[in-house]
């Protein structure tokens, strides 16, 4: 088993060290409005933390309803607040 993990990490590790492309490339390839919802849930899902896990969103009233702007906005979110997890629970340790 252990050997699969090391095998699994080995394969993966140049793959996550040359696939990423940069946040702000990945959100120039992106509409606007997904751009706004991406910086605007990121803002909410660190927020989340910061405020004692008061549930803080920032969500434009003009692009609420445009698809493009709650998919961003729900990404963006999901990611920063999932970093912003681990890095608290790291500070615990």
């Amino acid at each position: 088993m252990k050997k699969i993990i090391v095998l699994g990490a080995l394969v993966s590790l140049p793959l996550l060290l040359t696939g990423c492309p940069s946040l702000q490339s990945y959100l120039a390839s992106k509409p606007p409005a997904f751009a706004k919802g991406y910086t605007d849930g990121c803002k909410s899902g660190e927020k989340f933390w910061e405020n004692n896990l008061a549930n803080y969103k920032i969500i434009d009233p003009a692009l609420k309803e445009d698809p493009d702007y709650k998919e961003g906005w729900e990404e963006g979110y999901n990611r920063c607040y999932s970093d912003k997890e681990v890095e608290i629970w790291m500070r615990r340790r």
